[in-house]
């Protein structure tokens, strides 16, 4: 029996049933695994994440109803097996036997003769499967050929011409790069890209963030390249670093970030202020508080005020920041490409629900702030209820906010901003996640 296989279809079960994200998923079910095994199970994780409507498509070719009638531990089998034929080098005998066996050891092992049927013709098949062709309906072709939602696809179009939205989801499929950020108290970024140089194939400055380093091929996991444990660098994207410059920070200012989360933004304001002024960062969730905590400590951050508390119940800071970020709790759609179970996570409802709690969020970062201070309203996700719409309806609530971002902006995030006055990244362009970002100065 393939561990890795297992592995793979035990992650793949919960990124369906449970509500456990992708990362907590893999580092619970791969932890011990030797790294040739691991990265096995990794990269069939991610290529049925990745490519799981193509590969339902492929299946649907040889079953007499929708994949998605099937009991899911076979639909899963399948799907893994499909990836191993279409998308890696498995050789083609040892895909239905793989699969057959991995049945055995699982719930799906009621479905054996079905699944040993179908992948014999799917391994046989898969090249000559018809897809639709240019003359195809936009969303049917690219949700199918990209394996993204339809809705997804469908709000895309909505916004962008076809041939950005599919440059859009081609870069989803492809694997993006590793961002750090250096923390300024104790490396510099050229300084870290040395010490990484012979752990990389290749490491280079991001233009969205000075302190942004890009890094492919790296040989170890993230959390496990020299410098992180001592706190010389953080795990971030280059367009979340770039939401901490896009908010105008200055030492001396006071600084408010009411959806902390883990502290990735919230260490970044924490280097930008060099320990001049005050921050405070605010999130509900006990869990993400002590990983803020704990970040905080890792980067030598004692000064922060951090409360487990949830913005809107924050007593007494009426009219009392500089600066408030408000990174938003929302569908994560911008980040997908990353962390691909999210695109099968989020529904078409999702973003209105999610709307009515982001307004209310910015409405109190805009009660917080003193005259002539500054908020940054930012997602991570890519919807116009999420997004635009939100802070349209923001500016009927507080009139007295304005759009306005600072004038020695870098030139690389100036050329982020759209026509329409608002900041947006996207993978294609940036190598970096597809983010939405406002500033509102208050009169």
């Amino acid at each position: 029996m393939s561990q890795p296989r297992r592995d793979a279809f035990r992650v793949l079960q919960e990124s369906e049933t449970g509500p456990a994200l992708l990362e907590s998923s893999l580092a619970r079910h791969l932890e011990k695994a030797q790294p040739r095994e691991r990265a096995f199970a990794t990269n069939l994780i991610f290529a049925v994440l990745r490519n799981r409507l193509y590969l339902d498509h492929l299946i649907a070719a040889h079953l007499d109803r929708p994949p998605s009638k099937l009991d899911l531990p076979v639909l899963t089998v399948l799907r893994l097996g499909a990836a191993e034929a279409a998308l890696m080098s498995t050789p083609a005998h040892a895909v239905v036997s793989a699969a057959v066996e991995l049945a055995k050891a699982t719930p799906a092992r009621r479905g054996q003769k079905l699944i040993n049927a179908v992948l014999r013709r799917v391994v046989r098949d898969w090249p000559n499967t018809p897809m639709p062709g240019p003359e195809a309906n936009p969303v049917e072709r690219l949700s199918l050929i990209y394996s993204h939602p339809a809705w997804l696809v469908a709000e895309l179009l909505a916004q962008h011409p076809e041939a950005v939205v599919e440059e859009w989801l081609r870069a989803n499929q492809a694997q993006p790069p590793l961002t750090l950020r250096a923390n300024p108290a104790r490396s510099s970024c050229g300084d870290l890209a040395a010490g990484l140089a012979k752990f990389v194939a290749e490491v280079r400055p991001h233009p969205l963030s000075p302190e942004g380093l890009m890094l492919r091929g790296a040989k170890l996991p993230a959390a496990q390249l020299p410098g992180f444990a001592e706190g010389l660098f953080s795990i971030q994207d280059a367009a979340a670093q770039a939401v901490s410059h896009l908010l105008g920070v200055e030492p001396g200012m006071a600084v408010a970030d009411i959806c902390a989360g883990a502290g990735g933004k919230t260490g970044h304001l924490a280097a930008l202020l060099r320990g001049q002024g005050s921050l405070l960062a605010a999130d509900p969730s006990p869990g993400r508080v002590r990983a803020l905590r704990e970040n905080l400590g890792r980067l030598g951050v004692q000064w922060v005020k951090v409360k487990q508390a949830d913005a809107q119940a924050l007593k007494g800071v009426a009219g009392q920041f500089d600066r408030v970020l408000v990174d938003a709790p929302c569908s994560g759609l911008g980040v997908c490409g990353r962390r691909p179970d999210v695109r099968w996570r989020r529904t078409p409802d999702d973003p209105a629900r999610l709307a009515e709690l982001q307004l209310d969020l910015a409405a109190k970062a805009a009660e917080m702030l003193r005259a002539g201070g500054a908020m940054l309203y930012a997602t991570c996700t890519v919807t116009r209820t999420e997004n635009q719409e939100v802070v349209a309806a923001l500016l009927a609530r507080c009139p007295g906010l304005r759009l306005e971002w600072p004038q020695d902006l870098a030139p690389e995030l100036r050329a982020c901003i759209g026509d329409d006055g608002y900041f947006r990244t996207m993978p294609q362009r940036d190598d970096a996640d597809a983010f939405f970002a406002a500033r509102l100065v208050k009169e």
